[in-house]
């Protein structure tokens, strides 16, 4: 796991880690495939209302794709309570932000995302009980790709790098 943001008064935690998995890649053969998961956790004693997650997704280089939207489409949430957390597949979540990308792994597969660096940056905005004004949790920034492995097999693994976070 690659952790995202703790800091001191913040209730939130941001991580991204990679989780093994398996991808179809035709009707009955599937991969092996490490997902990349962004968490949102509450390690705190209270709960955290209003919840609002932000994340930005770039393909090297490119253009810089907002993601907040998908997010609540793909898993909505507004409360976390003490020791919840909710996940996001970030492969699920490229594909639902990035049409051109989208549209590349629907030509050409999974192999569409090899090899290419990613960069993800994820914060959310929160309140916590009896507070009226938002809070803002600090920003994570990760690198991460998908590769397969050496020699090549029909196995994907996924590197991730933290990014200065805490900003």
């Amino acid at each position: 796991m690659k952790s995202g943001t703790t800091e001191p008064g913040c209730p939130l935690e941001i991580a991204l880690h990679a989780v093994p998995s398996t991808l179809q890649t035709g009707r009955d053969r599937k991969i092996p495939f490490e997902r990349a998961n962004l968490v949102l956790y509450n390690p705190g004693r209270s709960p955290v209302e209003g919840i609002i997650p932000h994340v930005t997704l770039t393909q090297e280089g490119g253009p810089v794709h907002d993601g907040t939207a998908a997010l609540s489409q793909i898993r909505h949430v507004t409360v976390l309570l003490p020791g919840d957390a909710v996940t996001w597949d970030v492969y699920d979540l490229l594909c639902a932000t990035n049409a051109g990308l989208a549209s590349k792994i629907h030509l050409f597969g999974y192999k569409a995302i090899l090899n290419w660096w990613f960069e993800l940056l994820a914060w959310a905005e929160y309140h916590l009980p009896g507070d009226a004004s938002p809070r803002h949790s600090p920003t994570s920034r990760w690198k991460f790709r998908w590769n397969t492995v050496q020699p090549p097999q029909d196995a994907i693994t996924l590197s991730i790098d933290v990014i200065n976070n805490n900003q």
